[in-house]
């Protein structure tokens, strides 16, 4: 049965990620590929998202609505939450700017269900709204706030007590977090038009970083490899958001022999610098707590190359990855380097193989079939109910 979804989650077009201060390409590129399979599968949905940004004096002190021709690009629909971009209020700020938006647009068109990209503390807004017009809430969490190990979930209890069930992305949060209406969310891949997946041999070989400039996604262990690799003339380049941010990553990328950093580049110039790379790195280190609570949806990206992808293999990433992605031993620099080279190394029949084994599963892992599940497990959950037939299953 169709459904009419409000979704709230960050907004920011291509170009706001570009000349902005906080870019959240990844953010983005997932809420997008998710909300169009929803599309697809015949549900209504609407977005309710603010503008992320560094805070003041960084950011703007004030964020104010997209321009129209942003929030064409972005959604049609959507509806902006401005907000006062001080650091002791932006979070209150943006809270109550998401329950006057909720409200407003439940009370325009009821919805059968509300879902926030995350639980953090401003989407409680959101979730004071849901429940004061008694509309289920479920936050999709890809990441926690806090670390649960540290806290015995106490942060995540107590910013989802009020939902109506929780959906991860973490095969290890997933595995780990109380309660009984939890959902793991079937990883999805935007299909694109790639160029054949061959690799040119007498080109110098070639990889493709594309993330956040942080230690959070590995980038200073990645650099520390290049030194390792075995293979001669290997290039690495580097495109993602934080660019300049870190003193010693930003000193690494200037000094290291043949790296690149091109900062953040349009999804178009990302594709092609993909279908020229040898190989494709998320190189994210293992005992980062965040890394616990999160599926690195770079992955997913990169596997819609149809590229050789290495990565490390962080708690997230749960099984049905082995045939798609070769795994590094160990987040160490020399295990990354090694992974590298075994790959750089492959015999054209073995690569050939592991790519149909790519384009197989991108054909299979759809934004519709990954849709098709999430909704059918809301309906399971009775969504579809009214209030009152809610409360009395609760109850019973």
């Amino acid at each position: 049965m169709p459904l009419n979804i409000l979704w709230s989650g960050p907004l920011q077009s291509s170009e706001a990620m570009i000349r902005g201060t906080a870019p959240h390409p990844a953010t983005m590129r997932w809420q997008r590929m998710f909300i169009g399979g929803l599309r697809e599968a015949g549900h209504h949905v609407r977005w309710i998202g603010h503008e992320p940004h560094r805070t003041w004096p960084w950011g703007p002190l004030r964020v104010s609505a997209a321009s129209q021709a942003d929030m064409h690009e972005i959604d049609p629909e959507g509806t902006q939450v401005c907000y006062t971009n001080v650091s002791r209020f932006r979070n209150r700020s943006l809270r109550w700017g998401y329950r006057r938006a909720t409200l407003a647009a439940i009370r325009a068109a009821r919805p059968d269900v509300v879902v926030t990209y995350n639980a953090d503390p401003w989407m409680q807004g959101v979730a004071d709204a849901a429940v004061a017009e008694m509309v289920p809430w479920v936050p999709v969490v890809l990441e926690c706030s806090h670390d649960p190990l540290s806290d015995g979930w106490h942060a995540f209890k107590r910013a989802t007590t009020r939902a109506h069930g929780v959906a991860f992305i973490s095969h290890w949060a997933y595995t780990h977090a109380p309660g009984d209406r939890k959902y793991l969310l079937a990883g999805a891949i935007m299909p694109r038009a790639v160029a054949p997946a061959f690799l040119i041999k007498a080109r110098a070989p070639l990889l493709l970083y594309a993330g956040a400039h942080s230690r959070a996604g590995g980038i200073d262990r990645l650099i520390r490899a290049l030194p390792l690799l075995k293979t001669a003339g290997v290039r690495l380049l580097i495109t993602g958001q934080g660019k300049g941010l870190d003193r010693e990553i930003t000193r690494a990328c200037e000094t290291a022999p043949g790296v690149e950093d091109l900062g953040m580049v349009t999804d178009d110039h990302l594709a092609e610098l993909a279908s020229e790379a040898h190989v494709l790195v998320n190189p994210r280190p293992l005992n980062f707590e965040a890394n616990r609570t999160n599926f690195p949806s770079k992955l997913l990206d990169y596997l819609s190359y149809i590229r050789p992808v290495v990565s490390t293999r962080t708690d997230g990433i749960g099984p049905g990855y082995d045939d798609l992605v070769h795994f590094t031993a160990t987040d160490e620099p020399s295990d990354i380097a090694k992974a590298i080279d075994d790959v750089l190394h492959m015999d054209d029949h073995e690569r050939d193989r592991w790519m149909q084994r790519i384009a197989a599963a991108v054909d299979q892992m759809t934004p519709r079939r990954a849709a098709d599940d999430f909704t059918s497990w809301l309906i399971r959950m009775g969504i579809d109910k009214s209030p009152w037939q809610r409360v009395t299953a609760a109850v019973t």
